[in-house]
């Protein structure tokens, strides 16, 4: 019998599978450590079952949009992106709240829970990506093209940020980067930030009076906290952050073994925001550096397939995709060790969260197949 190489399984670039791979094996412990409290007090198993279907389903995910050719996304995106636009009006009005933060839709009959501003994400980079990389030749069109990603833009940050800034600030970074690097004037670049910044000003203006949707409050208190005396502040409002260094300072270099963290008997969301820096109690400072070195190395990759694709969707593809992650993970990071404020952004590949690991598979799969493209073009010249 003829055994089946890897290699024609897990096509495209290697080091980008094995970085998907470590990541996702990483998640498994860390989830299942973390949650361990909760599983204690309900007698089951359930994140370690859960987690454990989560990582076979992503690479499953991976496999499958990592064999669909990337040029399908410029016609269905012009589909699907106004039905995103649609669901995130629904989300901002009768979505469903956890933590007092409604970002999520739920799917009828199945009851799964979708968390709409990363759909949204995706499908920005996507059209955003399609409309700056077409006619490029033609000065008018090529104008026109740049005022459409720009009103698209400003719509989908305009409706996540209410509900969900940080994923706003963080989609507005990634995509004024994608309009800095396809070449649109720095002059547009401003004017599309003004017309944000002045956005966003006028809904704080009246949020309150009008009775707006969003979190206003949330946002206000936590730049307090970041940005205030933390003297003035009392021990309830930077319990998380306090408990975070504490566990990131317990476990210094070589972590306290698997099982010895005390963060997931103190942090409600120990297995999700907070994970980094409960891996680096348990497991330590090594482990963590590894990480963030993998990450890095997605980085890297992912700039590299952009730089060597001759189609100019894909490269802007690849770096808005690479971007959302990495961007995503060195958020999740930051707040982890109080370098950042509290944003609720988990860590791509590794904290629990399905629609999250969805997209960041979906992501993955698509950057891989771009890459196929570039291994051809490289070994035609």
């Amino acid at each position: 019998m003829q055994t089946i190489k890897l290699n024609k399984i897990f096509k495209g670039d290697s080091v980008l599978w094995i970085i998907t791979l470590l990541l996702l094996i990483m998640s498994i412990p860390a989830v299942y450590s973390a949650s361990a409290m909760i599983s204690y007090k309900t007698g089951d198993i359930h994140f370690l079952v859960r987690q454990i279907s989560a990582v076979f389903f992503a690479l499953i995910a991976v496999l499958i949009f990592s064999r669909i050719n990337y040029k399908i996304y410029l016609k269905l995106i012009k589909i699907f992106f106004p039905i995103i636009i649609v669901l995130l009006i629904l989300t901002l009005f009768s979505g469903v709240s956890h933590n007092n933060a409604k970002r999520w839709i739920e799917i009828p009959i199945i009851g799964f829970e979708l968390q709409t501003s990363e759909i949204a994400k995706i499908a920005l980079i996507m059209l955003v990506a399609s409309l700056l990389a077409s006619k490029r030749n033609d000065e008018e069109k090529h104008s026109k093209n740049v005022k459409a990603a720009t009103i698209a833009f400003v719509l989908t940050i305009g409706l996540i940020f209410p509900a969900d800034l940080s994923s706003a600030l963080m989609i507005a970074a990634i995509i004024i980067t994608i309009m800095f690097i396809a070449s649109v004037k720095i002059k547009t670049i401003y004017k599309i930030l003004l017309i944000a910044i002045g956005a966003f000003i006028l809904y704080v203006f009246f949020a309150e009076l009008l009775h707006l949707p969003g979190r206003l409050s949330t946002w206000t208190h936590r730049f307090e906290m970041f940005f205030g005396n933390q003297e003035s502040l009392s021990s309830n409002e930077t319990y998380q952050l306090d408990i975070a260094k504490m566990a990131i300072v317990n476990g210094g270099l070589f972590g306290n073994m698997p099982g010895g963290g005390n963060v997931r008997y103190l942090l409600p969301q120990s297995h999700s925001d907070f994970i980094f820096a409960f891996i680096i109690e348990e497991y330590g400072l090594w482990l963590a550096t590894i990480i963030m070195l993998l990450y890095g190395a997605l980085f890297y990759r992912g700039v590299r397939i952009a730089k060597r694709t001759n189609s100019l969707f894909a490269a802007y593809l690849a770096l808005g995709l690479t971007l959302a992650i990495v961007l995503q993970a060195f958020i999740n990071i930051g707040v982890s060790v109080g370098a950042l404020p509290v944003t609720g952004q988990t860590l791509p590949l590794i904290s629990m969260g399905r629609t999250s690991l969805l997209v960041t598979s979906f992501s993955l799969g698509v950057i891989i197949n771009i890459s196929k493209s570039t291994e051809k073009t490289v070994n035609e010249e």
